[in-house]
């Protein structure tokens, strides 16, 4: 029998196919939840703002909860898609058996980094967040020709969520979102090495998240960081914490407000007949007092963070990045949580992500 901490590494010790001849130039994957078909508009709009110099395909790539009608919607909304050509990555069967008996986030996560490199045809490929929002038009073509002219190993452009590093003096680990990869350095390691996993280091166990190991081991001068976040507005964890609440029974906690924002934007970008799990906005505000609901806002260290989310949302509203009927549906949307959590309408400096996960 495989034992827990082998299985990975059974299964994923090789890459489909070596990548020989890449195409010059950049793949988008899209890693996106296939039942929060909004956020699959969402992260077509966004791309499609960007110049596509340099950009040669978009990859859709799902989880595991792909939902009846999502290909339908990607039909539907990639014909006003004019950046590159569009490509669904399904699952493999294995895939498939994996993720319907192992439901985790964090798998589900990396198993879509892997199918992607997996299915990319190109030199380099960005790995996009859906609750990510790009507000600078020329930003992947900068992101992407900085890489390239530095000959980065990877790109990313936040600091890694995990302080265990920077307390080791270990400054160059990136976070995973808009990070542009080098595909051949990313198949220089295994797949299962690019997942979230335990490493022993000088003595010391550590769990080191999706693609850490590997930039661990990379010399720090290979893996280049912007010297500030800059262009983009980025509410962080939005696909984990949902899926922690649909495996949740009874009161779910929103202590970052991520379902919220998931209400908010479906509510704005999706007015359909879509099956969404996450509970209506009057029934969220409920949960403002009634601990008795399916998601709740009780605890006053969540009260605590509603200045960082809702600062961050402000971002996004004054961003131009809306239209207005977006905006006003955002804005009268999030009212009673003003007043309820008594937000003064002043925007807070922001921390890094690590410190607001």
């Amino acid at each position: 029998m495989i034992k827990a901490e082998n299985f990975w590494r059974y299964f994923y010790t090789q890459w489909d196919r070596p990548q020989s001849d890449p195409i010059p130039g950049y793949s988008i994957l899209i890693l996106v939840p296939g039942d929060l078909p909004f956020f699959l508009k969402i992260a077509l709009e966004t791309c499609a703002a960007q110049q596509a110099d340099h950009l040669v395909e978009t990859l859709i790539i799902p989880d595991n909860c792909l939902s009846a009608g999502f290909t339908e919607r990607l039909e539907l909304w990639g014909k006003d898609y004019a950046a590159s050509p569009l490509r669904l990555v399904p699952q493999k069967p294995l895939e498939k058996l994996f993720t319907r008996f192992h439901k985790n986030a964090h798998n589900n996560c990396w198993m879509q980094m892997v199918r992607g490199m997996n299915a990319v045809q190109t030199a380099h490929a960005l790995w996009h967040d859906v609750d990510l929002f790009i507000s600078e038009s020329d930003f992947l073509k900068t992101h992407y020709e900085t890489c390239v002219s530095q000959q980065y190993d990877c790109l990313g452009v936040s600091r890694a969520w995990d302080s265990w590093f920077v307390a080791r003096g270990i400054e160059h680990i990136v976070g995973t979102w808009e990070t542009m990869f080098d595909v051949s350095w990313v198949k220089q390691f295994q797949p299962w090495q690019h997942r979230g996993h335990d490493e022993t280091v000088e003595g010391e166990r550590h769990t080191f998240d999706i693609s850490f190991w590997p930039q661990y081991q990379t010399p720090p001068e290979k893996v280049g960081r912007h010297q500030q976040e800059w262009g983009f507005i980025h509410f962080n964890y939005v696909t984990g914490t949902y899926r922690r609440f649909q495996q949740t029974q009874g009161a779910f906690e929103d202590d970052s407000f991520r379902m919220l924002l998931v209400r908010l934007l479906i509510d704005a970008y999706d007015p359909s007949d879509w099956p969404y799990e996450v509970p209506r906005l009057d029934q969220l505000v409920k949960g403002l007092t009634d601990a008795a609901r399916r998601v709740t806002y009780l605890q006053p260290t969540t009260h605590l963070r509603y200045a960082q989310f809702r600062t961050k949302l402000h971002q996004l509203l004054e961003s131009g990045l809306l239209s207005d009927e977006r905006a006003s549906a955002i804005a009268n949307g999030v009212r009673p949580f003003d007043q309820a959590l008594a937000w003064s309408g002043k925007a807070e400096v922001l921390r890094e992500p690590s410190e607001v996960a």
